[in-house]
């Protein structure tokens, strides 16, 4: 009889896992300020499109004035922020040490629905190490994909497809309305051999001179 129930609780144990996903997840994003007389929200972003395949990602922020673009290498633990300027292309490596952010995550038994997916609440408060300014989180993530794909929240114990965030008197919200299963093309994964690569230090005295 054991030898029946044990392969039954393996199967178990291996179903309960997520599916790797890899895909297409496109945010909506909107921003209100709590005070319209002291903080303009024109130039913040608009709209986040996550490219997800394999250990890569990739983050491409649209807003008025352009596009940001982030590569993730969860391999490596690593990230690249892709900037244009001047026309010239840099790419500063960020890692957690350069994350100045301490997070206290509160975990909730609320759950929602988002495409689809059942997602449970958590509320995260952030205060900045070198400039003490606060951030109040509330998210609802799925356990459906996996976190390492997440700059924003790195220590969530979930993947976010909803989050609010409260600072200085805005108030933003990036729901996600479009998740799309398919295979994701390398090369969006590739940096250009003309972008000229820095850690966040080195880029910074770059910058200074």
């Amino acid at each position: 009889m054991i030898r029946l129930i044990t392969p039954f609780l393996i199967l178990i144990t291996f179903n309960s896992f997520p599916q790797e996903f890899e895909g297409f997840i496109s945010y909506e994003i909107t921003h209100n300020n709590i005070d319209t007389s002291i903080i303009k929200i024109s130039s913040m972003p608009t709209k986040l499109d996550f490219y997800i395949s394999g250990e890569l990602a990739r983050i491409d922020q649209f807003t008025k004035i352009g596009t940001q673009t982030t590569i993730i290498d969860t391999l490596l633990d690593k990230n690249i922020l892709l900037i244009n300027l001047m026309d010239k292309k840099f790419g500063i490596i960020i890692n957690d040490n350069d994350t100045n952010d301490l997070e206290n995550i509160v975990y909730s038994k609320e759950k929602d629905i988002f495409l689809g997916l059942e997602c449970e609440k958590a509320i995260i408060n952030s205060l900045h190490k070198i400039t003490n300014r606060s951030t109040i989180s509330t998210v609802y993530y799925t356990k459906n994909i996996n976190n390492s794909y997440n700059i924003n929240f790195k220590k969530l114990n979930g993947f976010p497809l909803f989050y609010e965030i409260i600072s200085d008197n805005i108030v933003s919200t990036y729901r996600a309305v479009e998740m799309t299963y398919k295979n994701i093309d390398p090369k969006l994964f590739e940096i250009d051999n003309n972008t000229s690569i820095y850690k966040m230090e080195d880029f910074k005295a770059l910058m200074s001179q």
